[in-house]
């Protein structure tokens, strides 16, 4: 891995803009780098809001970025108030007299005044003017100000420098904790106002290893992978240029030698195609060229991501590492869902010429009804296994111990926080758990289970479809029944919003019979009722995403999946045609979705709105039915109809 990340580090860095080396770098709280002079023209003609805070998109992950102190200032003047990203000019082989750093102050005013000197406290690049006006201002007389020499020769300056470490929130105090219950990092105020209860704070400044959920280095191998992707389909799409430039020289050729058979008349068909193929060829080979670009500029800033990220592991400290990566980790979802939506499918275009047969009516018809030219279209569809993680069959659990009468049918399952596993086995009225090694801990008779939740503490709640009822157990050995309540129609699905919130999911068995979900509190009241317009009297099952914010329903007889904000609005439905019968679903660590399809015996994985990523077969049992994933996201497990017996999947993401 280290010899593969030093072989990339001394291409030069390019702007996603303009396609060429990065003049005046500014970098954007997204950590996506920018020419000055691009990102102030792409602000200038971009849809940016002045109304509250002012904002513009990203140009390459479209994320809304606040331009820092910009109430005061006009669009124009935005790029110069961001920080300045030398890191990648003179960590990547530039040589450091060549990297021009300039006043931040006189780029604010749009004017370009090479800088002498940084001060610390400030983050500035300040011209010799601003220097001396620096030292006497009262506040700032106690600022340290580097020469830009100090700078150019300390590679660590210029890391420190380009890594912020402040809080968004309290901009005076300086990021020290990683919130592992939020996800979030937070200052010492944060975590005394938001964090108070929370379990695990993260001190990063003895610990910010530990924080990392995914290794820096295999983001690295991401990143290449992605880059590589993008290089293959721009070279895929030249190679079409260019056979779309031969192809239509050769029906050019074509229709010259048919011209000499009917003569006058085969001038005006001449005339008429090379015209119309040259036209296509020049359209098409237009918008190749553009799409190119397009894949150029993701293609840039995924370099430009991965060499900063190389640069902060070999130079950064533990805190720098840990903040550069958990914003490039962000920018994965990015990276991956413009792939997705943009280059997963490659459009193969000929140019074709297709002459009437018939030459009878010949003097009759018109040049354009002799001959045809135009545009045909073969979709060929790359495979994303190698930017995307794949479900792959671990092992093949036995869940030895558990009492059963007859052949168990697991239709329920959770991950619990400390690695235990509970099970609902519908066939013989039990619940059933299991330690973090699989070993049986203890049954305990529920009549009817369905499916199970985590909720908090040492609780869990489970759906007792026919009784219209939600059970809440003890996760720990010996399982005690706690409460219940019941629910107004049948309910198969269930998922935690909180300690004290569940939304659930079924089918109304009233007269319409339609699909539905609620959100209730613990004590059975429901807050909110949402139905589908969809009759259904089969299963369904529930998902949420880490934030809490939407809601995943699979409806079995309807082959469809629902996504539902916490407010009923509607942001996706999925179907395809290799999914039949979708029953369990879960969400991963990055929020992608997987279901499990009953009778297509596979695993579609869905991005958070809803696109197909791949679907998985290989190593998926016959019949899968509920899914569950771990309190990583990681690995995920899976039960099995056709199996009818004490065996579990267990799959890993890789």
């Amino acid at each position: 891995m280290a010899k593969d990340m030093s072989s990339r580090t001394n291409e030069e860095p390019l702007c996603p803009i303009c396609i060429e080396t990065l003049k005046v770098p500014r970098t954007l709280t997204c950590l996506h780098t920018f020419c000055q002079h691009c990102l102030s023209k792409y602000i200038q003609e971009s849809d940016c809001s002045l109304v509250g805070k002012p904002s513009f998109n990203c140009p390459v992950c479209c994320r809304p970025t606040y331009p820092p102190s910009a109430e005061s200032k006009q669009p124009k003047e935005w790029a110069g108030l961001f920080p300045q990203n030398t890191a990648l000019l003179v960590l990547l082989g530039e040589e450091k007299a060549k990297v021009d750093f300039l006043c931040d102050p006189c780029s604010s005013e749009e004017q370009s005044i090479i800088a002498m000197g940084f001060c610390v406290e400030c983050r500035e690049y300040l011209c010799e003017s601003c220097i001396n006006a620096h030292k006497k201002i009262k506040i700032a007389k106690g600022h340290r100000i580097l020469t830009i020499d100090e700078i150019s020769k300390s590679p660590d300056i210029i890391m420190n420098l380009n890594v912020s470490s402040s809080c968004t929130i309290h901009t005076d105090k300086e990021i020290e904790y990683f919130c592992k219950d939020h996800k979030t990092v937070c200052c010492v105020k944060c975590s005394i106002i938001d964090h108070r209860s929370c379990s695990e704070l993260v001190d990063l400044k003895t610990n910010a290893k530990s924080a990392l959920e995914e290794d820096p280095r295999d983001v690295f191998e991401i990143l290449r992978r992605i880059e590589d992707f993008l290089m293959s389909h721009m070279q895929t799409s030249k190679s079409n240029i260019k056979r779309l430039e031969t192809q239509t020289n050769e029906i050019v050729s074509t229709i010259k030698n048919a011209r000499e058979q009917v003569n006058k008349l085969f001038d005006v068909i001449e005339n008429y195609v090379e015209e119309k193929g040259r036209q296509l060829y020049k359209e098409e080979s237009i918008k190749l060229n553009d799409l190119n670009q397009e894949c150029q500029s993701q293609l840039t800033a995924v370099q430009g991501s991965r060499k900063l990220l190389d640069a902060i592991l070999r130079l950064g400290n533990e805190t720098h590492v840990f903040l550069t990566a958990r914003q490039i980790q962000t920018q994965l979802t990015n990276y991956r869902e413009q792939i997705v939506k943009k280059y997963t499918a490659i459009e193969s275009k000929e140019i074709t010429l297709t002459l009437h047969e018939s030459l009878k009516t010949l003097m009759s018809l018109a040049a354009d009804q002799l001959a045809t030219v135009q545009t045909e279209i073969k979709v060929d569809m790359l495979s994303l296994d190698v930017i995307f993680r794949t479900p792959t069959l671990d092992s093949v659990i036995e869940l030895e111990g558990h009492n059963s009468g007859s052949t168990p049918f697991f239709r329920g399952s959770v991950w619990l926080p400390n690695g235990s596993i509970l099970l609902c086995d519908n066939v013989n009225d039990t619940c059933c758990l299991y330690s973090p090694e699989y070993t049986h801990l203890a049954d305990l008779t529920v009549k009817d289970p369905w499916n199970v939740c985590f909720v908090g503490g040492d609780e869990v709640a489970v759906t007792m479809t026919q009784a219209k009822k939600i059970q809440f157990l003890t996760c720990t050995a010996p399982i005690t029944p706690t409460r219940s309540f019941t629910t107004r129609y049948y309910c198969d699905g269930v998922a935690a919003l909180s300690e004290d919130k569940l939304v659930i999911s079924g089918y109304n068995d009233s007269s319409n019979q339609n699909y539905y979900w609620s959100i209730l509190n613990t004590q059975g009241k429901e807050e909110y009722y949402h139905e589908i317009d969809q009759e259904g009297e089969t299963v369904t099952y529930l998902a949420v995403n880490e934030t809490k914010t939407r809601l995943y329903m699979s409806c079995y007889d309807i082959n469809t999946v629902y996504c539902f904000g916490l407010n009923g609005q509607l942001h996706f439905v999925y179907t395809n045609e290799q999914l039949k019968g979708p029953t369990g679903i879960g969400v991963d660590r990055d929020n992608y979705v997987y279901v499990a399809g009953y009778q297509s015996n596979n695993i579609h994985q869905l991005l958070p709105d809803g696109n197909l990523i791949q679907i998985s077969t290989i190593g998926i049992p016959n019949t899968p039915w509920t899914l569950t994933f771990d309190k990583s996201g990681t690995r995920f497990l899976l039960t099995s109809e056709s199996d009818m017996s004490h065996k579990c999947h267990i799959y890993v993401l890789k």
